[in-house]
């Protein structure tokens, strides 16, 4: 599989990560600033008061003009803000210097501060800042309601200082609400940008160490994903040429998990499908050959005998009887092969339904041995039963469950030689019945157990008419077998014998 979605996931991750930061930075930083910006703001509203009161002692005399400039300086340094006072002319009449010096010496081109000044009697009125009515256009645009008795706000860059600020303008009123003036503070917010700036070298900092770990995770995430997904694409590769042996590591209970599950069985059972599908075509194979093997000798033998009785070369009478006798023999035994295929085909088909009844399964044994019991005797063969009187019942087709224990006997008897011994006995085993044939004859390879019910499958391969039989018996066992819904287990021992052991459900 391509790296193409291993980079994909890795550049997703990364790009969530990046997004995240920048939108918590962005969110970080601007909560701090209206934080500062509110507080300094609330801190200045409230000097701006304490500073008219000031103003409204120097005004009664109450304080001399040094104490109010060493004031208002001390205000400036303390705040970091510029304090402007400003008469209801609007004209800027008093603006502190932090710096010690002589009165008047200010931040910028501003009137100093005197006694008995126009206005409130503070300063000389000059001719204001910013050159002539400049400032006072400024003042009376951004402060105008102050002189209403509103406290105003406002944050832009101050074209005097040329720097960003807070300003904060509060009314200088009289208790019967008279507005003499106002209280300017501009603060720099400068240091607020400068820490501001150093939060975002950190976040920057923090950011590409999250950055790198997410890299890190990211790859760690992307590998588990992809090497199963590529591990996938090679067993479905096998399994498409054929190969269903190749298994996927299963690294984790996820979806990838249980996806890499789900082929490791499709694998299993493709390979079982294509093992039956060989099997299949083999048993295939071996039926044609087969039938054509049971087939072919009886029909070459009865041409022969045909053929020597037409042109003469048999002339005897009891040469002809012999000849008729074995012709007849051929003939039966081709019939029974046809009968045996019809029957097993008949089976086969699930449309064709069993007459299914309440039957003592006993009862049926004992009929099938009292028919058997004289071929026994004549093989020398001793043929037993062990049957209960009640508790045998079972529901199934008559006629069936006699030609399954005809077959089963006659198989026991085919192959156990004179001395040996042949049981047939049935057990109730709680909700089930159990009929056991055992014999004591020559037993089945262990390699040919799982063959056993197969149709023409013999564990003699030589085909030789000395092995009668044409291979279907068990085949049509286990077709009667599993149509009354039982189980056949198999177990022999060569030399010893075999039990064949058939399991129903009891009515």
């Amino acid at each position: 599989m391509k790296s193409s979605l291993r980079r994909k996931l890795l550049y997703s991750y990364i790009a969530v990560t990046v997004l995240i930061l920048a939108g918590v930075s962005v969110a970080i930083s601007a909560l701090l600033r209206e934080h500062f910006l509110a507080s300094k703001q609330q801190e200045l509203v409230n000097k701006g008061f304490e500073l008219g009161r000031v103003v409204e002692s120097y005004q009664d005399g109450r304080i001399d003009y040094g104490q109010f400039t060493n004031f208002i300086n001390a205000v400036d340094t303390f705040l970091d803000a510029r304090v402007w006072v400003i008469d209801t002319s609007r004209k800027v009449v008093a603006i502190s210097s932090p710096r010690r010096g002589g009165p008047g010496m200010g931040h910028g081109p501003g009137v100093g501060i005197g006694p008995g000044g126009p206005g409130m009697g503070m300063g000389p009125g000059g001719p204001g800042m910013m050159g002539g009515g400049m400032l006072q256009r400024n003042l009376a645009a951004e402060f105008e309601p102050v002189f209403s008795g509103q406290v105003v706000t406002r944050s832009f860059h101050h074209p005097f200082y040329d720097e960003d600020m807070l300003i904060v303008a509060v009314p200088l009123a009289k208790e019967d609400g008279t507005v003499l003036g106002a209280v300017v503070l501009n603060s720099p917010v400068g240091g607020i940008n400068q820490f501001l700036l150093q939060l975002y070298y950190y976040i920057g900092g923090i950011g590409l160490l999250a950055l790198l770990v997410t890299v890190l995770i990211a790859r760690f995430l992307a590998r588990g994903i992809t090497n199963p997904l590529k591990d996938m694409e090679q067993s479905a590769a096998a399994m498409a040429r054929g190969d269903y042996n190749t298994r996927i590591r299963i690294q984790s209970d996820d979806e990838v998990g249980e996806l890499g599950k789900s082929l490791n069985t499709l694998a299993k059972e493709l390979a079982r499908f294509a093992s039956d599908t060989a099997r299949t075509e083999k048993l295939r194979r071996d039926f044609v050959a087969n039938i054509s093997h049971e087939l072919r000798t009886p029909l070459t033998v009865i041409r022969g005998y045909t053929e020597a009785l037409l042109d003469g070369t048999i002339t005897g009478s009891d040469q002809a009887e012999k000849c008729h006798s074995i012709m007849r023999d051929e003939t039966v035994r081709l019939e029974r092969l046809i009968n045996r295929l019809l029957d097993l085909s008949r089976l086969q088909a699930q449309s064709a339904s069993l007459e299914m009844e309440v039957l003592p399964l006993a009862a049926i044994a004992q009929s099938v041995t009292a028919m058997l019991k004289q071929r026994a005797d004549q093989a020398g063969v001793a043929l037993g039963a062990a049957l209960p009187a009640t508790g045998s019942d079972i529901r199934g087709n008559g006629d069936r469950l006699t030609q399954l224990l005809l077959i089963l006997l006659d198989n026991a008897l085919k192959f156990t030689p004179a001395g040996g011994e042949v049981t047939v006995s049935i057990v109730r085993e709680g909700e089930q019945v159990a009929l056991s044939i055992a014999d004591t004859g020559v037993g089945i390879p262990q390699e040919d157990l799982p063959f056993i019910w197969e149709r023409f499958y013999k564990a003699d391969k030589s085909h030789t008419r000395a092995a009668a039989g044409t291979g279907l018996g068990l085949a049509i066992a286990k077709e009667i077998v599993d149509r009354h819904g039982a189980c056949a287990e198999v177990t022999s021992e060569l030399g010893a014998g075999s039990s064949f052991r058939i399991v129903f459900p009891a009515a």
